[in-house]
């Protein structure tokens, strides 16, 4: 083989060499509660600390071998937080990342967090706090905003796992006295909830970014809002308007405008099926005015199969206080 063939092998081999060693994460995240890290990269190692979920640390040395734990076969990683704590971690038990995919990472992790069932009050305070920690570090981005969102509902979570374990009213949980500002107790359902209004102030604060402030929009108009209908047209009409109907306003061509304008239609059905609500001229001139708002709310939206659905129903509740 000539020398020049000899090295550019060389070159190649050491090229190599250098791109996989840039792409190999050099981070990784805690991605689970309670964490042990242990002085060797075995479950018989000592136990030096135990971290929360979502603590960021550097990778310092990968095992050798995998081993298969909690179903998952993964490598072993010596890290070192940024306090400076030192020890194996179980791969199974991570989630490795580069800096710059920080956000992103610990989004999805909150997110699968949230999601999972069965999920314990102490469990999801442990999330929350690092979806508070987490929000802090990201500028104004998509990025921030679906953090800002993934915290709200991680702590409206919370107060439906208080609710599972009987502690619906604790008014004293640290998820409360900390957010007072942000939920409401609700009677009926006997648990807190987020506010409606913290969903929608978030919008508004990132109303400069379309996509994102579309999908809290739609958050907000999917949370529990305070009260009962109890069967009620008109409340039920109210609860609309402050939910579903203030979507369409503010995001006509938004991406969840569909499904609200079939929310729409239910209620207008639902009137035409109990019209004898409607006894006195004066309750139907009223219902009446409401129905202009329903044409208008529909008239600012595209053409659309859930539009022209709206608008048949309309017609036939329209129709039926004629009679």
């Amino acid at each position: 083989m000539h020398k020049s063939s000899v090295c550019k092998l060389i070159l190649i081999f050491i090229f190599s060499a250098i791109a996989s060693f840039a792409a190999t994460p050099e981070f990784l995240y805690v991605a689970a509660t309670y964490v042990r890290i242990r002085d060797a990269a075995a479950t018989s190692g000592k136990v030096v600390a135990t971290l929360p979920i979502g603590t960021w640390a550097k990778i310092i040395e990968v095992s050798d071998k995998t081993e298969t734990l909690l179903g998952k076969n993964e490598h072993w990683y010596k890290i070192s937080t940024e306090n400076q704590q030192q020890g194996w971690i179980f791969g199974g038990l991570t989630r490795v990342t580069t800096q710059e995919n920080r956000f992103e990472v610990a989004l999805q992790i909150i997110t699968a967090q949230t999601k999972a069932e069965n999920k314990n009050t102490e469990d999801l305070m442990q999330t929350l706090d690092f979806a508070v920690s987490i929000k802090e570090l990201a500028s104004h981005s998509t990025e921030k905003a679906q953090l800002e969102l993934a915290f709200l509902e991680t702590l409206d979570r919370v107060y439906s796992a208080l609710s599972t374990a009987g502690k619906g009213d604790d008014g004293k949980h640290n998820s409360v006295k900390n957010y007072q500002n942000l939920c409401y107790y609700h009677e009926s359902a006997g648990q807190y909830f987020v506010k409606p209004e913290a969903f929608w102030e978030l919008a508004e604060e990132y109303a400069d970014i379309i996509e994102a402030a579309d999908e809290i929009a739609w958050a907000a108009a999917t949370q529990i809002l305070p009260g009962e209908t109890e069967g009620d047209p008109d409340m039920m009409i109210y609860f609309f308007e402050k939910s579903y109907g203030r979507y369409i306003e503010s995001y006509p061509e938004g991406k969840h405008v569909s499904t609200a304008l079939e929310k729409a239609s239910d209620i207008v059905d639902y009137v035409s099926k109990n019209l004898s609500y409607y006894e006195s001229d004066e309750s139907k001139e009223q219902l009446k005015k409401k129905l202009g708002w329903f044409e208008d709310l529909a008239g600012v939206t595209p053409e659309s199969e859930a539009r022209k659905k709206l608008s048949a129903s309309i017609k036939q509740l329209v129709n039926g206080l004629s009679h």
